[in-house]
């Protein structure tokens, strides 16, 4: 029967798009155009009915009650209403319904402070497949009027994620530091903060934006049902590059000597260079990093250390702080000389060398550990007399 009463609602667009006009081609014959009005809109309320017949149901979806008409020095006491309703609606309609179809309100106009039981009056905001409520379930609810209470509570901004490594945030500042918290004493009285959250994360350079103020209680949990004059500030924050980042070479630090005798080849560390972070004054004026010192005292092979590295307060670096060095040592290269007495070979039995023999001067070439340890008596001067006959000659000396 619904279906049917919408159909014959729309009995006068009907008219007005068929039937006049054929009206004034078949005036002459009225008997035969009315039956034919009335035969065709008897077929067409059968065929619309049988493709898309209507369907009736509670809607599985709730709406918010909207109070209207707020009294200005009163407030709604208690959480918002919710209710559900009835409709008739073509049925290829009613899956895509939604709580943005219907609005739903409680009417406060004229009201004092007290209790009431107000009916909710809901509204289809489509006409689609002739959508129509037919009962809001509750009709009533039961409210309480109070009177407004104000207070005002501190504003405050909570940051969530930070600025990347080596860059600081300052504290942010709103534009003002208090706000007005209005409602009905009950709620009020439990908001003892209003928050804002911004989020840094990733951010590099300082920003000013507009946040949304939320009523907070003691325990940081969101209380309903009250207002905030402003709602909204501008927070601003500053944000700065402390930390500054370079490449810097690896200068190991070595202490003591060698053996005697050994010389330092080569000394580098492993890796060679190093990403540092740390204050600008400190970064743009260095170009080594220097490690901790690494001791070679009496050495006579190479020396290889894990030592770590020198770094000043507030400078860090980029994977780990300790390096591999390795100082090459290597017998050094020198000469010595040494005076060996000379040796007479080959002298004819019938005759001798005047005067003492003579002192040679050796000159030694190699490795210095080597030359410190041969004696006079390691090496040997010969002077070699085969076949000299009597008289002064002029000979090599021969050293082994």
């Amino acid at each position: 029967m619904e279906r049917l009463r919408q159909l014959l609602s729309d009995v006068p667009h009907f008219l007005r798009t068929l039937v006049w006009p054929v009206a004034r081609s078949v005036r002459n014959n009225v008997g035969l155009a009315s039956l034919s009005i009335v035969l065709g809109f008897a077929l067409w309320i059968f065929v619309t009915d049988t493709e898309n017949p209507t369907r009736s149901g509670v809607l599985p979806i709730e709406l918010a009650v909207e109070p209207v008409n707020v009294p200005g020095d009163l407030a709604l006491s208690g959480s918002p209403v919710n209710v559900r309703v009835r409709v008739e609606v073509a049925d290829d309609v009613w899956n895509t319904l939604s709580t943005a179809d219907f609005k739903a309100t409680l009417d406060l106009d004229g009201l004092q402070a007290g209790t009431y039981d107000l009916p909710v009056r809901v509204e289809p905001l489509t006409g689609r497949g002739g959508l129509r409520v037919t009962q809001v379930i509750p009709d009533t609810v039961a409210v309480e009027l109070k009177s407004l209470f104000s207070k005002s509570v501190s504003a405050s901004v909570s940051l969530e994620g930070a600025p990347p490594p080596g860059y600081e945030a300052s504290i942010p500042e709103l534009d003002a530091e208090t706000v007005l918290v209005t409602g009905t004493q009950d709620r009020v009285t439990l908001v003892t903060q209003a928050v804002a959250s911004l989020d840094l994360s990733g951010r590099t350079e300082s920003l000013t934006q507009a946040v949304r103020l939320e009523p907070r209680d003691s325990r940081g949990f969101l209380v309903e049902g009250v207002s905030l004059e402003p709602s909204v500030m501008n927070v601003s924050v500053k944000i700065e590059q402390t930390q500054f980042s370079r490449a810097l070479v690896i200068s190991p630090t070595v202490v003591g000597t060698p053996a005697a005798g050994y010389d330092i080849v080569s000394l580098f560390a492993d890796p060679p260079v190093i990403t540092v972070f740390g204050p600008q004054s400190f970064v743009g004026e260095t170009a080594t990093i220097r490690t901790q010192p690494l001791d070679i005292t009496g050495a006579t092979e190479d020396v290889i250390r894990t030592v770590s590295l020198d770094l000043p307060t507030g400078v860090s670096v980029s994977g780990g702080t300790s390096v591999t060095v390795t100082v090459q040592i290597e017998p050094g290269q020198g000469t010595r000389t040494l005076g060996v007495t000379a040796v007479i070979v080959g002298l004819d039995p019938d005759l001798s060398v005047s005067g003492p023999l003579p002192l040679v001067e050796v000159v030694l070439l190699g490795e210095l550990p080597d030359l410190q340890g041969i004696r006079p008596n390691d090496i040997t001067a010969t002077i070699n007399l085969t076949g000299l006959k009597e008289g002064t000659h002029t000979v090599s000396v021969s050293v082994s």
